[in-house]
């Protein structure tokens, strides 16, 4: 992880020691096609660095699609039936269109394996604990190699918190605690973590009424907000730059996935990206 572009090589490669593993739980090779199904591009990029060879691999989730409104297409039932391995979080199963999609596929529960770790894995404390449980899960299945993930998993481990470190530097708490902001729902996490005042979030675009419109800028008027800051994947980002407008503060707009923004294949890349596009935000709050 010291190096982004070594990282996504690594992505491009994707985990066929995985996919060797999984060919000793089934009868016979054909059973188990040589492809994991990763339920985001944030399980998929620990899988890529936690092991080191090429497989076929598929991320259900668009990562710039809302998760719960994304359209599965009939192919991704195909690969669900096909895939060796299907990885979700928890709050995927949760979800309709993946409930539906996994009855359609009627995968074998042996090759659904839900990653237990709330949160969000945006986060730097979320994505250790991700990298933790993933290690075990692949360890379950090939225990002869568990040197092998355990020791790369302490490693992105540690290169984890040096990014959340260097993210500091950029963004020091102090700093953050001076500004308020109002931020979608599923942001609030991230912004937290930086250490802003969130003074409230605010759900989908779609989910909100006219008085709920007004209610957000009456408040953020009255608490002096001087960041709006948006959710990616939630879509209907006009209405936040509205908000912004409204309120007279700045808008921008982050992302909860690696691969949501071009040029971000990695946690560690997105992660910086959400960070540098709020460094940027603050440099263009006008000065009282």
């Amino acid at each position: 992880m010291d190096c982004i572009n070594t990282r996504h090589f690594r992505k491009c490669v994707l985990v066929a020691a995985a996919i060797v593993m999984l060919t000793g739980c089934c009868d016979t090779a054909e059973d188990f096609p040589t492809e994991i199904l990763a339920g985001t591009s944030l399980i998929a990029d620990i899988v890529a660095d936690l092991t080191d060879a090429s497989v076929s691999t598929y991320t259900l989730l668009p990562s710039s699609s809302c998760p719960s409104q994304f359209d599965m297409k009939a192919g991704d039932i195909k690969r669900l039936q096909q895939a060796g391995l299907i990885l979700l979080h928890p709050w995927q199963l949760q979800l309709a269109n993946i409930t539906r999609s996994l009855d359609a596929a009627k995968a074998p529960g042996n090759r659904v394996r839900v990653v237990e770790v709330p949160g969000n894995w945006m986060l730097p404390e979320a994505q250790t604990a991700a990298v933790t449980a993933l290690a075990a899960i692949v360890s379950d299945l090939h225990p002869d190699k568990q040197h092998v993930f355990h020791e790369r998993a302490e490693a992105r481990r540690k290169a984890i918190m040096e990014t959340a470190a260097r993210a500091r530097g950029i963004i020091p708490e102090a700093a953050a605690a001076n500004h308020v902001t109002l931020c979608n729902e599923m942001q609030a996490p991230f912004v937290q973590w930086l250490g802003f005042d969130v003074a409230d979030t605010y759900a989908r675009p779609e989910d909100w009424s006219v008085a709920e419109a007004e209610r957000l800028v009456a408040l953020g008027k009255e608490r002096g907000a001087t960041l709006i800051i948006d959710n990616l994947q939630s879509g209907g980002l006009r209405m936040s730059a509205t908000l912004a407008r409204d309120i007279g503060a700045v808008n921008v707009v982050l992302s909860n996935f690696p691969n949501g923004f071009p040029g971000t294949p990695t946690w560690e890349a997105a992660f910086m990206e959400n960070i540098n596009r709020v460094k940027e935000a603050l440099a263009r709050i006008p000065t009282p």
